[in-house]
C-alpha cells in the first residue's frame, strides 16, 4: 500500500502533505477497527518516509525568482504556473533528477518561472500528459516523437547536437571473430533490439529486415531480445550473450574498450536526432522565450558546463517534415 501512494506522488502534481492527508482520510473512511488503524499507521509512517526521501531529492523543484522584462509576453501563460519538461527515463530517477535538474534550473532562471521535471516511459504516456497539460515541452527520440505527433497536437522546437551533429545512424554489430559479414548471415543466430520505442534500436533495423524479406524476426534468428539501452545491447554482443545487435551509432565511441572487438555490419542513412517537443497550444511567446534559450546552450559561455553536464553539445531549429524518413520507415512495422 506505501507503494501505491509512493508512485502517485512521483506522478502527480499534488503536494506530498497533501498526498499524506487524502491517504489518512481515505483510510480513516474505510475502516475504523483497531486492526486497520494499526495496519493504516504503518502504511502512512512509510508513506511519509517515502514522500520525504522524494521531497528532498528534488522530484518537484523549487520555483526561483529572476527578474526579466523580456518575459511580459508569457505572464498570462505561466502564471504561477510551473512548465512542465518531459523526459523518457534513461535510468534509474534518482540518476535522471540529477542529470537533467542543471538543465530545468537554467531553465527556470531564464524563463523566470518555475520549472518541474516530469518523467513517463512511454510515448502513450507522453501523449495523455501533453493532451492534459501535464507536460509543456518534452525530450524525445525521432521514432517516439512520429508516434506521439499522429495523435497529439505536438511540434518539435529544437533537435539536439552530439558529437558535431545533429544526425545519426542505426547500426548492427557482431564479434569480429564471428565471421558474419551480411545481414543475410544472422540467420539461426541471437540478436538484441534496443527499446521498442527506439528509432535506431528498433525502428530502423526492423523495417531494413522486412524490406529484405525477413518478416518475422522472431522465426528468422534462433532468439530475439529487448535490452531495452543501447548499451546494454552492446555489451550483450561483447559478452557473447548475442550473436548481433541494433543500436544507435552515438554509443559507438574509439574511446570504448568494447569496440575493438566488435565490427559494424549495417549502418542505416542518416536521421536526425530526436526533437524537444511542444504542445500544439502554448502560448507563442513562451515557445519562443524557451527555444532561445535551449538555442544558447553550448553557445554562451555560461552554459558550456551545463551543456558537459546533459552531455549535449547544443541544440538546433527542427521541422516536423526532418521526420519524414522516420514516418516511412514505421509503414513497414504495421
Amino acid at each position: 500500500m506505501a507503494n501505491q501512494y509512493a508512485i502517485t506522488l512521483f506522478t502527480s502534481n499534488l503536494e506530498p502533505f497533501d498526498i499524506i492527508r487524502k491517504i489518512t482520510i481515505h483510510h480513516l473512511i474505510r475502516s475504523m477497527k483497531k486492526s486497520a488503524m494499526i495496519r493504516l499507521f504503518v502504511a502512512i509512517s512509510g508513506v511519509i518516509s517515502a514522500l520525504l526521501g522524494f521531497y528532498l531529492y528534488g522530484f518537484t523543484e523549487v520555483p526561483a525568482t529572476v527578474a526579466d522584462s523580456q518575459k511580459r509576453s508569457m505572464q498570462k501563460e505561466s502564471a504561477g504556473r510551473p512548465l512542465f519538461v518531459g523526459f523518457v527515463p534513461q535510468g534509474n530517477a534518482v540518476f535522471m533528477v540529477r542529470k537533467w535538474r542543471p538543465l530545468a534550473d537554467y531553465l527556470q532562471k531564464k524563463l523566470d518561472m518555475p520549472v518541474e521535471m516530469v518523467f513517463r516511459s512511454s510515448y502513450q504516456e507522453i501523449i495523455a500528459a501533453l493532451v492534459n497539460g501535464q507536460m509543456d515541452i518534452c525530450f524525445t527520440g525521432a521514432y517516439m516523437y512520429v508516434l506521439a505527433s499522429s495523435e497529439a497536437d505536438i511540434h518539435p522546437l529544437v533537435r539536439r547536437k552530439k558529437f558535431g551533429t545533429s544526425s545519426y545512424h542505426s547500426i548492427i554489430v557482431v564479434r569480429k571473430d564471428s565471421g558474419i559479414e551480411f545481414i543475410e548471415g544472422l540467420e539461426g543466430k541471437s540478436f538484441a533490439f534496443a527499446s521498442r520505442e527506439s528509432t535506431s534500436g528498433y525502428l530502423l533495423p526492423l523495417a531494413m529486415m522486412r524490406q529484405r524479406g525477413i518478416e518475422n524476426p522472431e522465426r528468422f534468428f534462433s532468439e530475439v531480445i529487448h535490452t531495452e539501452t543501447h548499451d546494454s545491447a552492446l555489451l550483450a554482443v561483447f559478452t557473447k550473450n548475442v550473436d548481433a545487435a541494433a543500436l544507435s551509432v552515438t554509443r559507438w565511441r574509439p574511446e570504448r574498450p568494447e569496440i575493438k572487438d566488435l565490427k559494424i555490419i549495417w549502418k542505416s542513412d542518416p536521421l536526425f536526432l530526436g526533437p524537444v517537443s511542444m504542445r500544439g497550444d502554448l502560448d507563442p511567446g513562451l515557445a519562443a522565450a524557451i527555444k532561445d534559450a535551449f538555442l544558447q546552450i553550448g553557445v554562451s559561455p555560461d552554459t558550456m558546463a551545463l551543456s558537459q553536464h546533459i552531455e549535449i553539445e547544443g541544440f538546433e531549429d527542427a521541422e516536423d517534415s526532418e521526420y519524414d524518413s522516420v514516418r516511412k520507415a514505421t509503414k513497414w512495422l504495421f
